[in-house]
């Protein structure tokens, strides 16, 4: 079928219009890493100190979403000039965490087609993305009733008859369960964890600085 079986892939995905219940959990990158919003790539000048301002908090969301995507670069093509998210870079220990909730099959249409151009296609209130050092999904099945939504239940009862629901399903059958892909590898679990590592910090702010320069000499 050679490079249309993609074609055919996506159109069949975006046919389908699955969306995947769940919670996404993050640690934010430091606020001087910039934000997926930024216009465009700038590297940082790396004979400034480095003075992070440390978050250890976690941010938790829950919510049905028919894309959850990462992406430590812009992952640009000629199908989508900005690529997936236009200020993404290698080189700064993050990656971009991208969220579209459910929403109908012409507004889903509508952020894909603003791969194609240079509209923001983030501009959407569906649509939510944050830089982060780390995530992990955790889909609905899996997941335990938090304490909270039992006190303010007031069902004592509730934690017992919910894994029942989900262990015994009325229809007999098992949940659906879905596959992560990763760079065209398809790892087999639905529950997910994900962490930025930088290896060779050196190197990697020797080829910033020389990006920096190449883009400066440009203007």
């Amino acid at each position: 079928m050679g490079p249309a079986r993609y074609d055919i892939s996506g159109v069949k995905t975006f046919l389908s219009h699955r969306y995947y219940e769940g919670t996404v959990s993050f640690l934010p990158a430091e606020r001087n890493l910039g934000t997926p919003r930024d216009k465009m790539q700038d590297a940082p000048n790396v004979q400034q100190p480095k003075l992070f301002e440390c978050q250890d908090t976690w941010t938790v969301i829950r919510g049905k979403f028919l894309a959850i995507n990462a992406a430590s670069m812009s992952c640009a093509c000629p199908r989508s000039p900005k690529g997936l998210s236009p200020s993404a870079h290698l080189a700064d220990g993050t990656t971009d965490l991208i969220l579209v909730r459910k929403c109908s099959r012409l507004d889903f249409l509508r952020h894909l087609l603003r791969h194609t151009n240079k509209d923001d296609q983030f501009d959407h209130s569906f649509v939510e993305v944050y830089r982060v050092k780390q995530f992990r999904f955790t889909p609905r099945y899996q997941e335990c009733d938090s304490e909270v939504d039992l006190r303010e239940s007031g069902a004592t009862g509730k934690r017992f008859l919910s894994q029942i629901c989900r262990e015994h399903r009325a229809c007999g059958c098992m949940p659906s369960q879905s596959n992560w892909n990763c760079d065209g590898e398809i790892l087999p679990h639905t529950a997910i964890q994900v962490r930025v590592c930088q290896l060779v910090e050196a190197v990697v702010e020797m080829l910033r600085s020389f990006e920096h320069k190449i883009v400066s000499s440009q203007h």
